[in-house]
């Protein structure tokens, strides 16, 4: 696990491009997986595994299985190339990264989300609990 680091706004603009890059793939296998899931319980649910080993539809089952084992494994590696760089994924269906920054002296989140040119926005509970604030709020609070 990687420590999580105080950045500052100016320092997670200048991540951006990367952490651009890797939500991407981030979002595309999250959606990807998520699908394969469904099609998979759907699978199972119109042919509930047979009682003999080695048939060709477990096989199937466990290939489909193994494949998205494969995939959650990356999924975690993305995640944790965006944890070393400072970020953490708060929704992985719709790119929204959360930075540990500072507002005054207290702790708070930056976020930024996939489409965004910077960061605009923060918070400071859970992304999913709190509701995210303009920066320009913050500045002009603390001004």
């Amino acid at each position: 696990m990687v420590a999580r680091r105080i950045l500052t706004m100016e320092q997670v603009n200048d991540r951006l491009p990367l952490v651009e890059a890797i939500v991407r793939d981030i979002v595309s296998l999250h959606a990807d997986i998520a699908s394969r899931r469904s099609r998979l319980e759907i699978f199972r649910s119109r042919r509930p595994a047979s009682s003999g080993m080695g048939s060709a539809y477990e096989e199937e089952v466990q290939q489909m299985k193994d494949e998205l084992l494969r995939d959650e494994r990356r999924l975690n590696d993305y995640t944790d190339e965006l944890a070393g760089i400072g970020g953490q994924i708060s929704d992985p269906a719709h790119g929204r990264v959360d930075f540990l920054s500072e507002l005054g002296h207290d702790p708070v989140w930056l976020c930024w989300q996939l489409g965004e040119a910077r960061v605009m926005y923060w918070h400071a509970g859970p992304c999913d609990e709190s509701e995210r604030i303009p920066i320009c709020h913050a500045t002009e609070t603390s001004g």
